[in-house]
């Protein structure tokens, strides 16, 4: 779990996905903002649809993956563009039924495995994105 200055409230996720800037990769999608001048470290939530299962323990198993990763790689610390943001992520609608679908027959090890590494490549193509845009 992250620490709570690196979590978002949940006022800000609301700001958050109103201000629309969004940039989705293939499995994940990321609504994004720059972070107040006074905070010096990026935050992040994120949210696992329902849609993709019923059972919130396998909807709570996806979260502490991709959590685990941000925390594992110290996204929350470095600025991006010289910039701290927030980060909301969220499951994109388009490819949820892709994913529940893959991983209907995992383990809950393999399940983890392919979430991060889902995970991971998306950050960098968004990464790779953001450094690139100007903002």
């Amino acid at each position: 779990m992250l620490p709570q200055r690196q979590r978002l409230t949940g006022k800000d996720v609301i700001f958050i996905t109103r201000k629309r800037q969004y940039l989705s990769q293939w499995l994940f999608g990321f609504f994004y903002i720059k972070q107040y001048p006074n905070i010096k470290n990026n935050q992040f939530s994120c949210h696992v649809t329902i849609k993709l299962s019923k059972r919130s323990v396998v909807r709570h198993v996806i979260k502490r993956a991709i959590i685990q990763r941000i925390q594992e790689h110290n996204l929350v610390k470095y600025p991006i563009n010289n910039w701290f943001y927030k980060f909301f992520i969220v499951l994109s609608k388009d490819r949820v039924w892709e994913l529940e679908k893959k991983i209907a027959n995992f383990t809950k090890k393999d399940t983890i495995m392919y979430v991060q590494e889902e995970f991971e490549k998306a950050w960098k193509r968004f990464n790779d994105k953001l450094y690139t845009k100007k903002t």
